[in-house]
């Protein structure tokens, strides 16, 4: 059910904001009137930088939806395609280092059109973006197949690249296209890439759209043909397969090929697709059910989707996307630092169509509760396994002594009161209707954490 609702944010005039309530997750419109927001990042002080395909990066309020433009570049050629100001990434140490790297499109002499990364610098003081060096510029593009998007792990920055539709690329290790790129921060090459010199870390990649950490495994989305999307895990130096290899290695020219060239199979594959696009792995406990699950936006599908790995992570084994976000063409996901999920969507055609939007997901917990986000994070408390059908295992990884819990359903209603002693216990739900409910925790009567928790 979809209802509308009118909040006053501070400062500002009347917000409009947009709910779908269901009974674990809510779902709110952050902010509206924009150009496909390409990649969402978070920022130390909780804001939302992103980029649009004409040109701007901006920041963005989640909790007010006030947006600050920091700057709109004019060298972006969005060329009426799929090009423009693309993959976004912060400095690990912003905002002591404040670095912004960032991939955009651009017309080389005028009519060349290819693809650049560079690092802008933030000033504080003005809050704005200045440019401050290149790493890399003169790398193909086209109308489609550009790729792009950036990510920072353990100091290392990671790009993908399209094959600019040029099928020759791929399998070219000499080339840039159809790859994806590893820099230090500096913008210098890393000692330890698979090829001296090169900053080509995997290649055989079609068209990579997103990219994320899951642990110590680099994942990515990879945009098909008409025929099978990709989840792959990135390792160096691996060739991914195109144009040779379409999806799995099922297919005796296909098996010939991998077996020769070192080919790592896709996680998971989607015919017909669904248009993959941007990833994030879910780590935090404010939504157990999708916890340690690899979120996947979808362009064509027009949907979320969580996709759950085996226990060695190279085998996607189940998908369910997730009910109510649907609007539209959905380009991609960021997990907060709190918990809270966002999406962005790409339904603009044109700049001067302006109806893109930001959603966020977020979990509807009663006021009743009486507790806060922050206290909620402390994360001293855990249970186990969720969802469950029969027993919950309650853990004290602080075992600071007794604890009264309470478990009460989603409204607030107390279930039952049991007494904590020690550094585990198990609590039975097995006469519970199913849905979800959540567990206070209270020391030295204050509570101090609540979990939630799933009866199947």
């Amino acid at each position: 059910m979809m209802i509308k609702i009118f909040t006053f944010a501070i400062a500002v005039c009347i917000n409009v904001q947009v709910f779908a309530q269901t009974n674990d997750y809510s779902i709110r419109e952050v902010k509206s009137g924009l150009y496909i927001p390409w990649e969402m990042v978070s920022a130390p002080d909780g804001s939302i930088w992103f980029t649009q395909r004409h040109g701007a990066i901006s920041r963005l309020n989640p909790v007010t939806g006030e947006m600050k433009q920091l700057i709109f570049e004019q060298d972006v050629s969005i060329n009426n395609g799929e090009g423009g100001m693309l993959g976004l990434a912060l400095h690990p140490d912003f905002p002591n280092t404040p670095e912004v790297f960032c991939s955009y499109n651009y017309l080389l002499n005028g009519n060349d059109y290819r693809e650049k990364l560079v690092v802008y610098e933030y000033n504080p003081v003005t809050d704005v973006l200045a440019f401050k060096r290149l790493i890399k510029d003169g790398i193909e593009a086209n109308v489609i197949h550009n790729g792009s998007r950036l990510l920072i792990s353990n100091n290392k920055l990671y790009m993908t690249t399209g094959d600019a539709n040029d099928l020759s690329f791929p399998q070219n290790t000499a080339s840039l296209n159809g790859k994806i790129l590893r820099y230090n921060l500096d913008g210098s090459i890393p000692s330890d890439n698979p090829i001296p010199g090169s900053a080509v870390w995997s290649f055989g990649h079609r068209n990579p759209q997103g990219l994320a950490m899951m642990g110590t495994k680099l994942v990515s989305s990879e945009h098909g043909p008409s025929n099978d999307d990709e989840i792959n895990i990135i390792e160096a130096g691996r060739n991914y397969g195109w144009p040779n290899v379409e999806g799995y290695c099922n297919l005796p020219a296909e098996a010939t090929f991998c077996t020769s060239n070192n080919v790592y199979e896709p996680a998971k594959s989607w015919t017909p697709t669904i248009a993959v696009c941007g990833i994030e792995f879910y780590t935090h406990p404010l939504f157990p059910q999708w916890k340690n699950k690899l979120l996947l936006a979808s362009l064509k599908n027009q949907a979320l989707y969580v996709l759950t790995f085996n226990a060695d992570q190279n085998t996607v084994i189940s998908q369910v996307d997730i009910p109510e976000v649907s609007f539209g063409r959905i380009r991609d996901v960021l997990a907060a630092p709190n918990g809270k999920i966002y999406v962005s969507t790409s339904n603009s055609n044109n700049v001067n169509n302006k109806i893109d939007k930001i959603y966020e997901i977020y979990d509807p917990t009663p006021t009743s509760l009486d507790t806060g986000e922050t206290i909620s994070s402390k994360n001293n408390w855990v249970a186990s396994p969720i969802p469950s059908n029969n027993t919950i295992t309650i853990q004290n990884k602080l075992n600071h002594g007794a604890a009264e819990i309470d478990l009460v359903d989603i409204s607030g209603k107390l279930i039952k009161q049991v007494h904590f002693q020690g550094k585990q216990m198990q609590i039975d739900i097995s006469s519970l209707a199913a849905g979800f409910y959540y567990l206070k925790i209270k020391e030295k009567g204050s509570v101090s954490q609540v979990l939630k928790i799933q009866k199947l």
